[in-house]
């Protein structure tokens, strides 16, 4: 079922005058604010931060906390809003006596209400002695973004500058240092690596308070008298035996020159050895290419003179075959020619050959031997030697 009408009209009219008072309300409280010299303006100067809240819990007029970090005049309502300022600019804390002198790497003169003074750090080492700083300076600042944390845990305006740091700083800083002992905090390596891991230590403890450490400078620790001694004599030994090692470097350097040279001098002759006998290699190559070329000009020669000697020797024998052969068969026709002459052949040759020589036969007459004579003894005068 509907509402009736008149009831309707009445809620309707019941939240209009809600609406109007609340609207009054919120127009008394920004005249009385502007009466009082709040005002509605603020101005964020350089180095500042700003925080704006809103009171009245309604996302119309805002986030619960907003961070200003521009430079110049802001605005807001006031009664409804109201706006926090803190510095951004970095502090100094420094932990020193007060009638300790400044240090060249001090810079604390320069930030004057920014830099605040504790006593020196005392610190007990892990061997039971203990050691100090004269002067150690702690850089921190607000983190812009962070500016709602720092007033939530620590306050207004310059509230965390008071104890926030200079709590923190001591406890880790005497943690840090005293891990190590005496002879390894006078090395400078070992107290600056020390430095680093408290300021990261120092920076992960402040980071919910909105602070952040940007840098600590950390001078040589002191000592009692008697450790001091000590490390000074620690120290001179160290330095002769850094001399000791550096004479000993430097007559090893000597000697690495010294086998050095001996080592190019025998390379250069080992080097001109090997040159020459390349040399004396490259020669007898060289000759031994000559001699091939000899032997192979000769063989050249001699068996072109060899095959020239042969197919003279063959022609010549193959002409002489053939001349044979006419000879041969001009010889049988002349015996078949002599042959069908018959005896009378022979008769004619006796009288052609031999009675020409019968002319210059001497004749004497036959005397009978008076004793018989063995023809096996008998020698021509004149032997002609037989044909083999």
């Amino acid at each position: 079922m509907s509402a009736p009408v008149g009831s309707s009209n009445g809620l309707t009219s019941s939240k209009n005058i809600t609406t109007s008072a609340l609207v009054l309300a919120v127009i008394l409280i920004i005249l009385g604010e502007f009466f009082l010299g709040n005002g509605g303006f603020v101005e964020v100067e350089p180095g500042e931060v700003a925080v704006v809240y809103n009171h009245t819990g309604l996302s119309l007029f805002g986030a619960p906390s907003r961070v200003i970090i521009d430079q110049g005049v802001r605005t807001f309502i006031p009664g409804l809003q109201s706006v926090k300022i803190l510095e951004r600019r970095p502090q100094i804390l420094v932990m020193a006596a007060s009638n300790a002198k400044r240090g060249r790497s001090s810079v604390s003169h320069l930030y004057g209400e920014r830099s605040q003074r504790i006593p020196p750090l005392t610190v007990r080492a892990n061997d039971g002695s203990n050691f100090y700083f004269d002067r150690l300076e702690i850089f921190y600042q607000v983190v812009p973004s962070a500016a709602s944390k720092v007033i939530a845990t620590s306050g207004e305006t310059n509230a965390f500058k008071k104890n926030l740091v200079a709590v923190h700083a001591r406890e880790i800083l005497r943690d840090e240092f005293g891990r190590y002992s005496f002879l390894e905090v006078a090395n400078p390596a070992t107290y600056g690596a020390a430095t680093s891991d408290a300021k990261t230590r120092l920076n992960e403890r402040l980071a919910p308070y909105g602070i952040e450490v940007t840098q600590i400078i950390t001078p040589k620790p002191k000592f009692e008298e008697r450790v001091e001694r000590a490390i000074e004599e620690r120290q001179n030994a160290e330095q002769e035996v850094e001399v000791q090692q550096e004479k000993r470097r430097k007559l090893e350097q000597e000697k690495g020159l010294k086998v050095q040279g001996i080592v190019q001098a025998k390379n250069a002759e080992f080097q001109a050895l090997i040159a020459e006998l390349e040399a004396q290699q490259k020669a007898a190559e060289n000759r031994l290419l000559s001699s091939r070329r000899e032997a192979d000009k000769y063989f050249i020669e001699r068996e072109a003179a060899g095959k020239a000697y042969r197919g003279e020797k063959v022609t010549r024998a193959k002409a002489n075959v053939i001349a044979y052969q006419k000879e041969a068969e001009a010889l049988a026709a002349k015996i078949t020619a002599v042959g069908a002459q018959g005896p009378d052949v022979l008769n004619r040759v006796i009288a052609e050959k031999i009675f020409p020589q019968l002319k210059r036969l001497k004749a004497t007459p036959l005397l009978k031997p008076i004793a018989p004579i063995d023809i096996r003894h008998l020698q021509s005068p004149n032997p002609q030697p037989s044909r083999k």
